[in-house]
């Protein structure tokens, strides 16, 4: 599928509108309510009606010590306009470990857009170039019977975000991620225990690097809280695609099915491969 040029898709036609943000001033306890009760990871922060800010969850985590949002938040985020093209958010995205971007105009917040809105749009386009050509080879598979907490230790010694699940068989029979393993009441446990508590001993002891939104100090921690039974009483149902589905379908299977990433199976049934979801939207720089 080509864009004709006089209809180059833009921030515009893909971000989400009605924002869910905070408030300077504001505290933890306010915030971690804001992103609860509309089920969101992260929020823009604004002050007088400016944004100065974007809060989430890792700051909450990695921040324990600190109560004021101000202190919290993640300054001067990295923005876009709403006339600019997704062409510019893919770069943006690509080049950079973050998966959100506030939009603004004329110093104004009007809208929020994420790595999973673009593939909102892709689901809704007609693009039938394969998935083979952005699947990813590498591939970190658990057991089905394998304790969650081992699994856990898996996922954050491999850096997989989703982990397919196979049988004895070897046969993919469901699928585990991060927001299986990262529940409300873990965080909140966590927050209430330490929050109060931490001192710059206890920050070295878990602190370590290369990490994304959920994948925090917190998640060594929880880990240790996970429970030991098999990966299969926890998992999601199995998703999956083919390397010659299409990139548009694709994108439907990653959206109907609730993940970022999803298997790629051969013509025997054998996963070869993952789709990362960052790995499909280089696709709208090819368009």
């Amino acid at each position: 599928m080509v864009l004709p040029k006089d209809d180059i898709m833009k921030v515009k036609d893909v971000m989400t509108k009605n924002v869910i943000y905070a408030e300077l001033p504001s505290t933890r306890d306010k915030v971690l309510e804001i992103l609860k009760k509309h089920n969101v990871s992260a929020a823009p922060v604004l002050k007088s009606g400016k944004l100065v800010g974007i809060v989430t969850i890792k700051d909450l985590l990695r921040k324990i010590e600190e109560d004021q949002l101000a202190l919290l938040m993640t300054e001067n985020p990295v923005t876009v306009k709403p006339n600019d093209s997704i062409k510019k958010v893919v770069e943006i995205f690509l080049k950079n470990p973050f998966r959100r971007l506030p939009v603004v105009e004329r110093g104004k917040l009007v809208g929020f857009l994420t790595v999973r809105n673009i593939i909102k749009k892709i689901a809704e386009m007609n693009i039938e170039k394969p998935v083979k050509d952005y699947m990813c080879n590498e591939v970190v598979c658990v057991w089905d019977g394998m304790p969650l907490n081992v699994c856990g230790e898996v996922m954050r010694l491999s850096g997989s975000e989703l982990c397919p699940v196979l049988d004895d068989n070897a046969k993919l029979v469901g699928l585990v991620d991060e927001k299986i393993m990262l529940t409300e009441s873990l965080i909140e446990e966590f927050i209430e225990k330490t929050q109060y508590s931490s001192s710059s001993d206890v920050d070295d002891e878990w602190s370590w690097e290369g990490t994304r939104d959920y994948v925090t100090k917190f998640f060594e921690v929880s880990v240790l809280k996970l429970p030991k039974d098999p990966v299969k009483n926890f998992m999601k149902k199995p998703a999956y695609v083919y390397p010659q589905t299409t990139v548009s379908k694709c994108a439907k299977e990653m959206i109907r099915n609730d993940v970022d990433h999803i298997p790629v199976l051969d013509h025997m049934d054998r996963i070869c491969g993952i789709v990362k979801d960052k790995g499909l939207i280089k696709v709208l720089l090819e368009i």
